[in-house]
């Protein structure tokens, strides 16, 4: 078994970011598929194939590393790109917390995150619209979701802008709505 600082140093990127779950699309001619990791140490091969953790995977992630920010990161070649961090304070904490698996109250999205520098998306703007805990648009991280919490319907308006991604490759949105892929179209995860 590896060691989690050894996974750890696989991983990390500048500004001491571990990418834990990733998908890019590599191939205009195949269907995008990608894994969902049951345990942490799929992170291992995260740089080189598509994947994703699920919730219980996160969750035993964070009893191993104590990271404190989440950043959401997706692109499109015809579309935008949504870029997120969130913030390292107790409103941040909880968006961490259950997009980790920790706890099943979903948490307010506005002042949860910052966008980063070459966020354009409209989903980051419009915080207060995104989720579903009953009603949609209810200004919260998530759908109601168990395992696959950290790639399907994260943040999203309803019908508009969407970070969503299926592993049988129905539906790739990165802020859109049911709109397909390019070479080079990316979802990437970190944590720090």
């Amino acid at each position: 078994m590896k060691s989690t600082s050894t996974l750890h140093e696989l991983n990390l990127i500048s500004g001491g970011w571990l990418l834990v779950s990733n998908v890019v699309i590599d191939s205009s001619s195949s269907r995008p598929i990608f894994s969902v990791e049951a345990s942490y140490k799929g992170i291992a091969s995260s740089h080189k194939k598509n994947m994703f953790l699920s919730k219980s995977a996160m969750k035993e992630l964070r009893t191993h590393l104590s990271f404190t920010q989440l950043r959401y990161h997706c692109t499109k070649q015809q579309g935008r790109t949504f870029h997120v961090t969130t913030v390292a304070n107790s409103t941040g904490e909880a968006a961490v917390q259950y997009l980790s698996g920790q706890v099943d109250v979903q948490p307010d999205a506005c002042g949860s995150f910052v966008r980063m520098e070459n966020d354009s998306s409209r989903l980051a703007g419009n915080c207060g619209r995104w989720g579903f805990d009953n009603a949609y648009q209810v200004g919260k991280w998530g759908h109601q979701r168990n395992e696959d919490r950290l790639y399907d319907h994260p943040a999203f308006v309803v019908n508009s802008y969407h970070w969503y991604l299926t592993p049988g490759g129905l539906r790739w949105e990165c802020d859109d709505y049911r709109v397909g892929v390019s070479v080079g179209d990316f979802w990437k995860v970190f944590v720090r």
